[in-house]
């Protein structure tokens, strides 16, 4: 018993001895360590005999990334960096170990920084640092990556896993913007009393639109006045516009030729007048057209020969009042189905030269009339160039046709107008066209040509009038005019000896001319 106690007795007095000299080998590395290590540092301070401060080592960072920001040279035609507070820029100054301003007050920038690489352009742009705009008190004191949780230390010296690079991604420039952000917190909470501006004073500030620069054009400037007049447009009451179905337009004439001769020159004085009234009343509504025209014709002449004799007097040369109506509708293009009705009678009596006791004409004798069934073809050119050039052409095709003529007055003589002696009347069927042409040149020359066929099968009618205008002003014109008949249907007495079944009359005029 006893020799067991002295052996636990000796293995406890071992074991103690061991575990002091462990406890001294431990205390005497940890003093070499603390040794060896304030050596070195001793030794780094000598050499560099700068302060290691991890503020400004942040701030050194933060000015080498400022210098890798690229732009061109800022005399290309760039604007100057913003002035900032001196505080502020000598923090950033005495970072880079570079004099804070020169002798005009401007920052002294590095001689090799560029801006921006030689591939950028920005012409007419105000280029600025983000780092140099006005420092505003945000409220923001602590940092935006504090963290209490209880850091990991397990996987220390194992660099993280990323399957994109962060060089790649906007990483980078986050790091930036924080570095940034750092150097301001830091500036306004060493220096409050030279922040003068608060983010809560900006709160509800609208929001600065982009605006759009239009590039300049010299041209434009070259044809703009320099201060254009400014029209206001008037406000006008809204009309509701009716719809005009009717179109009155005419055309009035009124010309006279005097001829006065001496005793023994052998011919008779004379005065004639000429008078032309024409009206034309158009209705147009969708496919229906209803076209109508009112003519009413004089032509007088007076003799006065060197004796008195039968011949003195007022001779009338022309003398009707014509109607002519058409009624269409539209079929296809230019084409139409229509009916036309023709009316035309004397107003006044005519009388023979050399013997006034003959009667040849008188109000309704004779009375013409011609009723048509077929189809209209009408339409109307109107040059590009000039809108007075126009040329119009209207084509009644009366397959179906009706003639009927009239003499009432006994005193005149009905087979003059082909009709059987005895009889007061004569109708006759076939088929008539009626052809009117109008060409404008210009606003002052004009023609017109009008052409009438009838045919029974068995004789002919024809009326071919044509008139050329040439007017000198919006009054007085000159018109050449020529009118031809022919008709085979006369007696032989009443035929012309030279021209048979011809008859003509030829005009030079010059006169008044109104049209509306």
């Amino acid at each position: 018993m006893l020799n067991l106690q002295i052996i636990i007795t000796t293995k406890i007095l071992t074991l103690k001895r061991i575990s002091e000299m462990r406890v001294s080998k431990i205390y005497f590395s940890l003093i070499i360590f603390l040794f060896i290590s304030l050596s070195v540092y001793a030794q780094t301070d000598r050499n560099s005999g700068v302060k290691k401060d991890s503020l400004l080592n942040k701030i050194t960072d933060i000015e080498s990334r400022v210098r890798e920001v690229s732009t061109k040279d800022t005399m290309r035609g760039f604007s100057a960096p913003l002035k900032i507070d001196t505080a502020y820029a000598n923090q950033i100054q005495e970072a880079s170990l570079q004099p804070a301003r020169d002798k005009n007050g401007l920052i002294v920038m590095i001689p090799d920084w560029v801006p921006f690489s030689n591939n950028v352009s920005f012409r007419d742009t105000v280029i600025f640092e983000p780092a140099y705009l006005p420092v505003i008190f945000e409220g923001k004191i602590l940092p935006r990556n504090i963290d209490f949780r209880s850091k990991d230390t397990t996987t220390s010296g194992v660099e993280p896993f990323h399957l994109i690079s962060p060089d790649s991604t906007f990483a980078p420039l986050l790091e930036r913007v924080n570095h940034i952000e750092d150097m301001r917190k830091l500036y306004y909470t060493s220096n409050p009393q030279k922040i003068q501006l608060n983010a809560l004073a900006f709160k509800g500030s609208p929001v600065i639109k982009e605006t759009v620069v239009e590039q300049r054009n010299p041209f434009k400037d070259l044809i703009t006045a320099e201060n254009p007049f400014e029209f206001s447009t008037p406000e006008i009451e809204k009309i509701k516009i009716k719809p005009v179905y009717w179109i009155i337009n005419g055309k009035h004439e009124l010309q006279a030729s005097q001829n006065s001769f001496s005793e023994k020159w052998g011919s008779d004085n004379n005065f004639n007048l000429y008078s032309n009234q024409v009206v034309n009343a158009n209705y147009k509504k969708k496919k229906i057209a209803f076209n109508n025209l009112f003519e009413w014709r004089l032509n007088l002449q007076q003799i006065t020969g060197s004796k008195k004799d039968d011949n003195d007097g007022i001779n009338i040369i022309d003398d009707y009042l014509r109607t002519y109506s058409t009624f269409s509708i539209e079929a296809f293009k230019k084409w139409s189905y229509s009916t036309n009705l023709e009316m035309k009678t004397p107003l006044f009596e005519k009388k023979k030269v050399g013997d006034r006791t003959v009667v040849q004409r008188a109000i309704l004798s004779p009375f013409e009339l011609n009723l048509g069934l077929g189809m209209r073809y009408k339409t109307e050119t109107v040059s590009k160039q000039d809108k007075y050039r126009k040329f119009n052409v209207a084509a009644d095709l009366s397959v179906l046709s009706l003639n009927y003529k009239f003499v009432g007055d006994n005193r005149v003589d009905e087979k003059q107008f082909g009709i059987e002696e005895g009889n007061k009347s004569k109708t006759e069927y076939g088929s008539t066209f009626n052809v009117n042409l109008s060409y404008s040149r210009n606003r002052y020359t004009s023609f017109t040509s009008r052409l009438k066929y009838f045919t029974n099968y068995e004789k002919v009618y024809v009326e071919f009038e044509n008139s050329l205008n040439f007017a000198l002003n919006r009054y007085l014109s000159t018109t050449l005019y020529l009118y031809v008949k022919y008709d085979d249907s006369l007696a032989p007495e009443n035929r012309d000896p030279k021209f048979k079944f011809f008859n003509y009359n030829e005009m030079l005029r010059f006169g008044l001319t109104y049209t509306w």
